[in-house]
């Protein structure tokens, strides 16, 4: 006898809102490598800025190149500075999608738990349907 539990809709649904989780989660923590990228290419630039600042040093450098240098690296702390905001914006949205996954995936346990228990009580009765069916078959025999 097939089984067809009443609300594998609810199910379904809720399975979907998981996977729907799964790929924000996915999304945030791809964005978080990314901001980490972003902020590694401008320490990265800041730094070959400042080795190129001491290089000049040694040559007679007009003051104006030195200047733009110094400007330079100003421009690039500042970038790094909102780089690192962009990354605390980023942690934030990575825990948030954990916290979303985590609720999605406890709804979804209590569903799942809800129709094997349904699935479960479902074989109960037929086992005794059975059985009664059987014990009046013998009854029958024996008279």
């Amino acid at each position: 006898m097939v089984y067809k539990y009443p609300m594998q809709k609810i199910v379904d649904y809720k399975n979907n809102l998981k996977t729907q989780a799964e790929w924000k989660l996915t999304k945030a923590i791809s964005q978080l490598n990314s901001e980490n990228e972003k902020l590694s290419r401008l320490q990265n630039q800041k730094n070959n800025q400042y080795q190129e600042l001491y290089s000049t040093f040694k040559d007679k450098t007009p003051i104006s190149e030195l200047q733009n240098m110094s400007s330079y690296i100003l421009l690039l702390n500042h970038h790094i500075q909102k780089q690192h905001e962009g990354l605390k914006n980023a942690e934030v949205a990575v825990s948030n999608s954990k916290d979303g996954l985590k609720r999605q995936l406890i709804d979804e346990k209590v569903w799942v738990n809800a129709r094997e228990k349904s699935y479960t009580a479902h074989m109960e009765k037929n086992s005794k349907k059975e059985t009664m069916e059987l014990d009046e078959i013998a009854i029958r025999v024996q008279r």
